[in-house]
């Protein structure tokens, strides 16, 4: 099985709710990520969020848009940080880094980013994530970079703040998140992937899969959670082993992915592992 993709496409085409002949299991192939057409309306992500409007009011220099954006967010996004694994004074860093960003202190409004694919509250929860996974990654990199300085005095040492890496383009957290979601596919057998794409992906009932593999649909139902739970395990254990500091629970990856277009074809399989797993 290729490494590089989980994503499964049918070289044939099924109308309706049929199930393919036994043989169609040999016509699916796996398909890179970016070749997937895009699912976003299946996931329940709609093109024209209502926050658009007043997204329009703050880029307009509306003051009590903006004021109405500060008081309606902050709170929630500094306890999101915190959670997630920053201290109340990086909260307060980043988020005020954010608003500044946001209102275009510094260039482009980062807020003309926002595309309506989700709720505001879920867009700026993930560009802040996302900012929370670089500083400490780079708050991890100056640390080591000091450590390896030996023989130096302090003050050396604190000289060396000065070169503290340059921040990355918010593009850490999907890096992440879709590297998470490809391992945890890869684990599973060519055969179990089909299973999960047949049914959360063309829509193939448990009794019609029971009838192409000769199981029963009690065994067709078990193979089908058991392997969601695995694939949500493996999930957050490489979000853990990657970044042990991140504390992220499967609601939290949830919200995130349904913020990056590049893992909205996983949306649905997410929710249904999260359904299964609420059992």
């Amino acid at each position: 099985m290729r490494s590089d993709s989980t994503l499964l496409k049918a070289d044939n085409t099924y109308s309706g709710r049929r199930s393919p002949p036994a043989q169609a299991r040999d016509d699916f192939v796996l398909e890179p990520p970016d070749k997937v057409k895009d699912r976003a309306k299946d996931c329940g992500i709609s093109d024209r969020s209502p926050d658009l409007p007043f997204i329009k009011q703050v880029l307009d220099s509306d003051e009590s848009a903006t004021r109405a954006l500060r008081a309606r967010y902050s709170a929630q996004l500094k306890a999101t940080l915190c959670k997630r694994g920053a201290s109340s004074t990086e909260a307060e860093d980043l988020l005020a880094d954010l608003w500044a960003d946001c209102f275009g202190s510094s260039g482009e409004p980062l807020l003309l980013k926002y595309g309506g694919r989700c709720p505001l509250s879920s867009w700026l929860i993930t560009v802040v994530t996302n900012r929370l996974i670089d500083f400490k990654r780079r708050e991890a990199s100056r640390r080591e970079s000091l450590r390896d300085k030996s023989g130096k005095s302090q003050t050396n040492d604190f000289e060396g703040i000065g070169n503290f890496p340059a921040r990355q383009p918010d593009n850490a957290l999907v890096g992440l998140l879709r590297q998470a979601v490809m391992n945890a596919f890869a684990a599973e057998s060519p055969e179990m992937l089909l299973m999960l794409r047949l049914v959360h992906m063309y829509e193939v009932t448990q009794r019609e899969i029971g009838r192409i593999w000769n199981w029963h649909e009690s065994k067709v139902s078990r193979a089908l959670e058991s392997a969601r739970v695995r694939i949500r395990t493996a999930v957050l254990a490489e979000l853990h082993r990657t970044d042990p500091w991140l504390t992220l629970g499967w609601d939290d990856f949830v919200e995130l992915s349904r913020c990056a277009p590049e893992l909205a074809s996983v949306c649905e399989l997410e929710i249904n592992v999260q359904d299964s797993s609420s059992r």
